[in-house]
């Protein structure tokens, strides 16, 4: 899929998206919490296309898609701390 063809928040496939991109950006961090390794948003925001198989073809789609990582990194983050708790700590990397 091209960047610029990903849903909206109008589409009727837009939450199946977005908790895709949630999904990616949680593996994404938790990689790089294992590796004891930061990362920024940009950064975080190709990964999260190449995860997705997705080619990011506009500068608009990738505006597009940066916003939605960084309004939903502490979503996914929130997710990882739960599943953290849950397991004291410890919980496998899915890769």
């Amino acid at each position: 899929m091209k960047a610029s063809e990903a849903p909206t928040i109008q589409s009727p496939t837009w939450n199946e998206y977005r908790n895709r991109v949630i999904a990616a950006i949680a593996d994404v961090e938790n990689l790089m919490r294992q590796l004891n390794k930061g990362i920024n948003s940009e950064v975080l925001a190709e990964e999260v296309a190449e995860r997705l198989g997705m080619e990011i073809d506009t500068p608009a789609a990738y505006e597009a898609l940066l916003k939605l990582v960084r309004a939903t990194r502490p979503i996914a983050r929130e997710g990882l701390r739960r599943i953290s708790e849950q397991h004291s700590g410890q919980f496998l990397l899915a890769l």
